[in-house]
């Protein structure tokens, strides 16, 4: 696994891994699933050279089912061999459910540890700072996490949200003030239908953030060539023009071509200009082992860059597909949602 060697983490030698593995999965959102295979996906990204966790109180009971796993794998994975990510601030979907003070971050932050089984937790994220008022995030929230990480109880402090504005914006009046921020996450802001990440990374390193996060490679399951979900909240245009690259490489695989379009998708976002993590959700040991198949595969081919696939075949696919996406480039979906 390559590590992140250009990020700074004086408060500890191990480097960051390059590809760090989503825990939302745990929750059974996305399926049901034993804690038997929460402990064997876990145990494979660890022996795989991942050391990097993410999860978060608003992901049901991930948190508990990750934090049992690491509990029953501490022989073989000491606390010192991994990061563990997590998240304050959302506990649901609604703006309602948010709860960015001072005293819940406290106790957020003391809830994950105990959930986590950890005396301590690596990095810790305001969970999708969009819905809640900035000035609130600057001068509540992120003051208090900064307290907790000059006691020692978080080691690093950051955001994560949707629209990257808005990242940027809190990102420049941390910097401003003297209090960088450590990590910021990201999603759905790098992949094949959608480069806008690769505009702010620059941005955001310009205002101290050490550490930038690009998460979901698939686009929230957009690009899963299944049906999209319901709940997705992408315009109907994008969805039909995914809809017509995923005929597309159906129709190339029953002429023989080798390629899907989740492998392609991921592909393209792990070769993200400037990312330094890459978070990927996983629950089962062949969805890992996938994962870091296509991020070595990534590293060769480098997509994003201007690379190309060495099969004529399947570079014809790949094409095709960008040329049917390039017209939402730069479209984002409104976050918060209107119902929120």
């Amino acid at each position: 696994m390559t590590s992140v060697s250009a990020v700074d983490l004086p408060d500890r030698s191990l480097p960051l891994s390059k590809v760090a593995l989503g825990c939302g999965v745990f929750s059974g959102a996305y399926g049901q699933i034993q804690q038997s295979d929460v402990l064997a996906t876990v145990r494979k990204a660890l022996s795989s050279g991942v050391n990097m966790v993410d999860t978060s109180p608003y992901y049901g009971n991930s948190e508990v089912r990750l934090g049992e796993a690491l509990k029953d794998l501490s022989d073989e994975f000491p606390r010192s061999s991994y990061y563990i990510c997590t998240k304050l601030g959302r506990y649901g979907y609604r703006k309602a459910d948010f709860d960015y003070s001072a005293e819940r971050v406290r106790d957020s932050v003391n809830e994950s540890m105990r959930r986590l089984n950890t005396s301590y937790l690596d990095i810790v994220l305001c969970h999708d700072v969009e819905f809640v008022d900035i000035l609130q995030v600057v001068n509540e929230t992120l003051p208090a996490l900064f307290e907790l990480k000059h006691a020692g109880i978080v080691r690093r402090v950051g955001i994560s949200g949707y629209p990257l504005e808005t990242l940027q914006e809190i990102a420049q009046i941390q910097h401003k003030r003297g209090r960088p921020l450590d990590a910021c996450l990201s999603y759905c802001n790098f992949n094949l239908h959608c480069q806008l990440l690769e505009e702010y990374i620059p941005k955001l390193k310009a205002a101290g953030v050490a550490i930038v996060i690009s998460a979901s490679p698939l686009s929230m399951g957009l690009l899963n060539q299944d049906a999209t979900p319901e709940w997705h909240p992408a315009k109907d245009e994008l969805k039909l023009a995914v809809a017509k690259c995923s005929e597309i490489v159906k129709q190339s695989v029953k002429a023989g071509v080798s390629i899907s379009l989740a492998e392609m998708a991921e592909h393209y976002s792990f070769s993200c200009p400037g990312a330094d993590v890459h978070l990927v959700g996983a629950k089962t040991e062949d969805q890992v082992r996938h994962a870091l198949d296509a991020y070595n595969q990534a590293s060769s081919l480098n997509l994003a860059t201007g690379g190309s696939y060495t099969d004529p075949d399947i570079q014809a696919v790949y094409k095709q597909i960008m040329a049917l996406l390039a017209p939402f480039s730069r479209y984002t979906w409104p976050s918060p949602p209107a119902d929120a």
